[in-house]
């Protein structure tokens, strides 16, 4: 049913119902509400639970103001007002602040912030699986092999889970290729991307090749995206220098090992009930990304993230008994943001909700550990001073000029020459006349201050929400690496399994040491502070 109302709707202008005869809200409406919210908190317990199971759902560019929006339009679409509502997981009992920046930048790209929440380091700006002694778009050896990380996906793999990933991008796109690459550059997704100078180095591997020839992306069990011309040349259209058939290679180890594999390419195949019976899955669903939902029509082949993500789980549920890692990112809420396409950034955000709202009626919250989390934010943002209810998508405010705009404005990127003119008041500053332009339409730019082809990231925190076993350790306000050790510490893997522990016993020490040595920076009135 979703499915059918998602096709229609995107096929058309966004038409946004009017709400009728709306409740009053005095204040023993306030009062109810605050009373259930209340008793919700005093129900919250902690789950200290080991996790078992761990899904990390992140919305590429996904920041505080998009869920504010998103939640918004959501609730617009069910004939609502909206900004009543709640997405589904901001109803999840734990949530924290995640600082984004990266070792050498303000404002974060997704190669370095992905690094991040799955290595649990920072690194440097545009490099990925690298930490900071990596150097930007330049191949060395040496260096390689010394800023190599391991990620959570290793970590997975080597306490006996089974893994998987699902993206609406490119699956050797910057954020789900932070789960099994290393590389000075996150656009070296192909050979054909590497300049020349560098490539013929020889050992810098395009991040296809790594997630088809090294561990962990060889071992991983079910990978579901787009992307299919990295891995080898589709139509006319050359790709690859190399000629290589990546998806051939893929076939090729999995039948020499003796396990059973299927590839796909559509739909059709991702649901039929026999492919759950193999041991490996591959999807790559379109050459280049996933077509955004809004633009969906009756010539779609590509699944869902909905579906993606839900047969993911049905095939890793199935299997192994310790457990498993499943890494899911709603990766075009980012791409329509730099293209300021707002209604396309909303659609992405909301079909992410109902995706989460889908696996968490699927999965034993006691001991299976959900995140949700962003990579970063955009410049975006939900402002003036509209009326309660206002279409989100719509106007919302007039200009000293008298002038509308909308509640949606960007502070860089495509979105200002639209339909631009000159104040005939101050000629120096232009603006933008509405009037009589449907800002509701998906193809609508929303208004950007600065000029750009592609609009800038923002760099506020983002938000973080959990829920299931060691939920409660998101809480305050956390570097974005520390995503990745909570991860770690729930599930006892990577520098927190038992081995692990158990042949460094020093760790705890020098743990507790930097630590505090850290509170003692951080604090200007600690004794050590005063005495220096």
């Amino acid at each position: 049913m979703y499915l059918l109302h998602l096709t229609t709707f995107a096929a058309a202008v966004i038409a946004i119902p009017v709400v009728k005869d709306e409740f009053a809200e005095g204040p023993n409406h306030w009062y109810s509400l605050a009373k259930m919210d209340l008793e919700k908190a005093e129900r919250v317990i902690r789950n200290t639970n080991k996790a078992k199971n761990i899904i990390i759902f992140i919305g590429d560019g996904m920041g505080m103001s998009t869920v504010t929006a998103a939640r918004i339009y959501q609730g617009q679409k069910d004939g609502r007002r909206g900004e009543e509502g709640y997405l589904h997981f901001e109803k999840f009992p734990h949530v924290s602040l995640i600082k984004t920046y990266n070792v050498d930048r303000q404002v974060p790209d997704s190669g370095a912030t992905a690094t991040a929440f799955f290595s649990g380091i920072k690194t440097n700006f545009y490099t990925l699986g690298m930490n900071s002694l990596a150097k930007f778009n330049t191949c060395n050896v040496e260096i390689g092999k010394k800023a190599h990380v391991k990620s959570v996906l290793q970590w997975a793999q080597d306490s006996g889970r089974d893994t998987g990933f699902v993206t609406t991008t490119r699956i050797t796109h910057a954020t789900p290729a932070a789960l099994y690459a290393s590389t000075p550059n996150r656009d070296w997704e192909s050979d054909m991307d590497i300049p020349e100078s560098e490539r013929e180095k020889g050992f810098c591997k395009d991040i296809a090749r790594q997630m088809i020839e090294n561990s962990p992306g060889r071992n991983t069990k079910i990978i579901l995206g787009g992307g299919l011309g990295k891995f080898r040349n589709v139509g006319n259209k050359t790709s690859r220098l190399d000629n290589k058939d990546l998806i051939q290679e893929w076939k090729d180890d999995k039948y020499q090992h003796g396990t059973s594999y299927r590839f796909i390419e559509n739909r059709d195949q991702l649901s039929d009930p026999t492919l759950l019976d193999n041991e490996y899955i591959l999807g790559l669903f379109h050459s280049n990304h996933i077509p955004f939902e809004l633009d969906r029509n009756s010539e779609t082949t590509a699944p869902t993230l909905l579906e993606m993500t839900t047969t993911a789980v049905k095939f890793l549920q199935k299997n192994n008994k310790k457990g498993y890692f499943l890494a899911v990112e709603g990766g075009r809420i980012d791409h329509a943001h730099h293209l300021n396409l707002g209604a396309k950034a909303l659609e992405e955000t909301v079909a992410l909700s109902k995706t989460i709202e889908a696996v968490t009626k699927m999965v034993d919250l006691e001991n299976t550990l959900i995140i949700v989390t962003a990579d970063h934010s955009h410049g975006f943002t939900v402002n003036g001073y509209p009326g309660r209810g206002n279409n989100i998508l719509g106007l919302g405010d007039t200009d000293k000029y008298g002038l509308p705009y909308t509640t949606l404005l960007y502070s860089t990127g495509p979105g200002l020459p639209s339909h631009m003119h000159k104040s005939p008041e101050d000629p120096s500053r232009p603006f933008m006349n509405l009037t009589g332009f449907d800002t509701t339409n998906k193809e609508y730019l929303q208004r950007s201050s600065v000029y750009q082809a592609d609009s800038s990231h923002a760099g506020e925190d983002v938000p973080v929400y959990a829920i299931g076993p060691m939920a409660h350790m998101l809480h305050g306000v956390h570097e974005q690496s520390y995503i990745a050790h909570v991860m770690g510490y729930a599930a006892e893997m990577g520098p927190y399994s038992k081995q692990t522990l158990a042949m460094d016993n020093t760790y705890e020490q020098s743990y507790i040491t930097d630590i505090l040595s850290y509170d003692a920076i951080m604090d200007p009135y600690s004794k050590e502070s005063l005495t220096t």
